[in-house]
């Protein structure tokens, strides 16, 4: 480690939609564990489809890379990321379940509540919180008519190419904007007893779900149908975890940033047998 510069081995646990940007013409917001300290940082901007294709990222898969503090970045957990330095070193499919559990269940936060009170006292802003199956409501929106806020996160529209490579082909604007409606599970520790959470999601996986569906089925009322079955009643059933995160612009405001589930309960860890 060199001043603010460090050199770690990341386990990604998020990759967050592609937003425009003027200055780095398209990019993604990423997070992860580090391998040697166990820390979970906000790594940007990366511009993964500029990424030699064979160091492009998944969930879990651990990738080597040069970050640096942010110092216009108030988000303790925020680095800038050297993209010339991302090596992709190790599949996350090589990981066990357990093992996979075990990465992230140290940064579970009793409710949305929690948070946000750790964010007022330590700026805090990232962590993962367990939304209560039970009132878990999948939510789909014509992004048309989603709220100013909203359309403002979530935008594609490319703004400016770069002077110095070909410009990529602009990703299509989405559709559609999909959410989740719940309370969390310990809603004793929340404000959303009465009042539930609506978030929008952020994770690339979702709208991803959603092309791929559109070229399984053909049509958009199928691609939707199958949308909302996998996401209102397949993945709550795998101990859904949402994970958290603020905008630098609205660094106290948490938002859903990545969805994590699995076979294992993260309470029932140390409970498990060599099965997994």
């Amino acid at each position: 480690m060199h001043g603010r510069h460090a050199t770690h081995r990341i386990r990604i646990l998020v990759k967050a939609f592609p937003q425009p940007s003027q200055k780095h013409e398209e990019t993604v917001c990423c997070a992860g564990i580090t391998e040697d300290d166990g820390e979970f940082l906000r790594l940007y901007p990366i511009r993964f489809r500029r990424l030699d294709p064979a160091n492009r990222f998944k969930r879990y898969d651990l990738v080597e890379m040069t970050v640096t503090r942010v110092a216009t970045d108030r988000r303790p957990e925020s680095r800038h990321i050297d993209e010339d330095s991302i090596r992709l070193i190790e599949t996350g499919d090589r990981l066990s379940e357990e093992s996979k559990v075990r990465l992230w269940r140290a940064f579970i936060a009793p409710s949305i509540q929690s948070l946000i009170d750790d964010n007022k006292a330590t700026r805090r802003s990232l962590g993962i919180i367990k939304p209560d199956p039970g009132t878990l409501q999948f939510i789909i929106k014509d992004a048309a008519k989603s709220s100013q806020a909203d359309r403002e996160v979530a935008s594609l529209l490319y703004q400016q190419a770069s002077l110095l490579e070909d410009s990529l082909k602009p990703l299509k604007r989405p559709k559609h904007n999909f959410y989740y409606r719940f309370t969390c599970k310990n809603p004793e520790a929340c404000t959303c007893a009465g009042n539930p959470h609506n978030h929008e999601i952020h994770d690339w996986e979702v709208q991803a779900a959603f092309i791929n569906y559109m070229r399984r089925y053909k049509t958009e009322e199928k691609a939707l149908e199958m949308m909302t079955w996998e996401y209102q009643e397949n993945i709550p059933q795998r101990n859904l975890h949402f994970v958290m995160g603020t905008m630098k612009a609205h660094p106290q405001t948490f938002i859903v940033i990545g969805l994590l589930r699995s076979g294992i309960a993260p309470e029932t860890l140390d409970q498990q047998t060599e099965l997994f």
